[in-house]
C-alpha cells in the first residue's frame, strides 16, 4: 500500500504540470484529469487537508494531494480514495520523522557519555560503527522508495519498489538491530551465565547447533523480505499445498535461472515456505538433541522458549497467508520474525565460552545447596 505514494508522485507531476503549462505531450494524455491550473488550485483550498492549522504543511501537501486526486483516476489504484491516500502519506512521513529521530535520540547520549569518559575505547568504535550503519540504512530507505518512483513498463503495470532494495533495507535494520542487541547485552551481561565446567562444556555443544539454526532463522526473515517485495503473499492462498498441487508450475520460467529465486512469485513463495519448514526443523532438532544436556537452566529455557516462538511464527504465516495478507497479521508476522531472531541473538549470547579468569574459579561440577 504504501508503494501507492511513489507512483502519485512521479508518474503524474510531469502530467499535471504539463496541463497546467497546455502540454499535448503521449505522457501527459495518458493521466490527464481535465483540470486547468485554475481549478487544481480551488481543489486544493477545498481538501479536508487545506485547513490543517500548520501553514507551511498544509503548503507541502498541497501538490502531492492534487497529483493524488488527479491519479486516482487513472488506471493504477483507481480504487483508493482520499483518506487511503492520506494513512498512507502520514505514515511514509511519519517512519522517515521516526528514522531521522531515532539517529538523534543515540546521537545524543552517545555523545554525553563519551565526554564524560564512561565509554571505553572498544565500546565506543563499536557504538560508532552502528550510528554509521544507522546514516547508511537512511540512504538505503530513500534508494529503495527511489525504485517505486520509476516509470513502470505500461500504464497497467503495479507500481512497486524493487524487491531487492526491499530485502536489502530490510537486512541492513535486522543487522543495525542485532548489533545494538548485542552490544546491550555485553554491557549488562560482560560474562555468561556459567556455575562449573560441567555447565560450560554443555553450553559449548549447544552453541555447534545454535549457530547454524541462527543462520537459518536469518536467511528465512531476508526470504520474508523479496514475498513481500513481490506480492508473493497474494498468491496460492492455501497450505499446505500451492493451490492444487505441492509444487505449482512456472517456477523455474525465468532467465537467467537465479532470477526466479528473488522475482518469480512462485518460486519466492516456495522458498519462504521451504525455509520456514526448515527454521522449524533445526529448532525442533536443537531442543531434541539438547534436552538431555548438563546446560544451565537459563539455556534451557532459551531453548525451549524458542521452540514456542517458533510455533507461533509458523501459525501467524499460514494464518497470513490463508487470509490474504491482512495489514495486522502482516506485521505480526514481521515482528515474528524479529522476535524469533531476538531469542536467538540472547541464546547464542550466553552460550559464549566464559573468560579464562571465570574459568579458572569454576568447580568441576555445580554444587548442591543441601550438601
Amino acid at each position: 500500500m504504501f508503494r501507492a505514494v511513489g507512483s502519485v508522485l512521479k508518474r503524474n507531476k510531469e502530467s499535471i504540470y504539463g496541463i497546467a503549462r497546455g502540454s499535448t505531450s503521449s505522457s501527459h494524455r495518458a493521466f490527464t484529469c481535465n483540470v486547468t491550473s485554475s481549478t487544481t488550485v480551488n481543489s486544493a483550498s477545498s481538501s479536508p487537508l487545506a485547513g490543517n492549522s500548520f501553514n507551511g504543511l498544509r503548503s507541502l501537501l498541497k501538490n502531492e494531494l492534487l497529483i493524488f486526486e488527479c491519479f486516482v483516476f487513472g488506471s493504477v489504484n483507481k480504487g483508493m480514495n482520499l483518506e487511503d491516500f492520506k494513512f498512507i502519506y502520514w505514515m511514509e512521513y511519519a517512519h522517515r520523522m521516526w528514522g531521522r529521530g531515532l539517529g538523534i535520540m543515540f546521537a545524543l547520549p552517545f555523545s554525553y557519555f563519551l565526554r564524560k569518559g564512561y565509554i571505553t575505547l572498544r565500546l565506543g568504535v563499536q557504538l560508532s560503527g552502528l550510528f554509521a550503519l544507522g546514516a547508511g540504512q537512511g540512504f538505503i530507505g530513500w534508494w529503495m522508495v527511489k525504485s517505486g518512483l520509476e516509470e513502470p513498463p505500461s500504464e497497467y503495470s503495479q507500481p512497486r519498489v524493487s524487491p531487492y532494495r526491499l530485502a536489502a533495507h530490510l537486512t541492513s535494520a535486522f543487522a543495525i538491530y542485532c548489533g545494538l542487541f548485542w552490544t546491550a547485552l555485553s554491557v549488562v551481561m560482560p560474562e555468561p551465565p556459567a556455575e562449573s565446567l560441567a555447565w560450560v562444556r554443555g553450553a559449548a555443544k549447544v552453541k555447534k547447533l545454535a549457530l547454524p539454526v541462527s543462520f537459518i532463522v536469518g536467511i528465512t526473515a531476508i526470504s520474508g523480505a523479496f514475498v513481500a517485495g513481490n506480492d508473493a503473499g497474494r498468491a496460492f492462498n492455501t497450505f499446505p499445498k500451492m493451490g492444487d498441487t505441492w509444487i505449482p508450475d512456472g517456477i523455474f520460467e525465468m532467465k537467467p535461472l537465479i532470477r526466479n529465486f528473488f522475482e518469480n512469485t512462485a518460486t519466492v513463495q516456495l522458498d519462504h515456505r521451504l525455509l520456514a519448514t526448515t527454521t522449524l526443523l533445526a529448532i525442533g532438532t536443537m531442543w531434541w538433541f539438547t534436552r538431555k544436556l548438563d546446560i544451565h537452566p537459563a539455556v534451557k529455557a532459551l531453548i525451549g522458549s524458542t521452540v514456542g516462538m517458533t510455533a507461533v511464527q509458523v501459525t501467524l504465516g499460514v494464518s497470513t497467508l490463508l487470509s490474504y495478507v491482512p495489514v495486522s497479521l502482516g506485521s505480526a508476522h514481521q515482528a515474528g520474525a524479529l522476535t524469533l531472531l531476538t531469542l536467538m541473538l540472547l541464546l547464542n549470547h550466553t552460550l559464549r565460552r566464559p573468560s579464562p579468569s571465570l574459568l579458572k574459579s569454576l568447580p568441576p561440577v555445580v554444587k548442591s545447596n543441601f550438601s
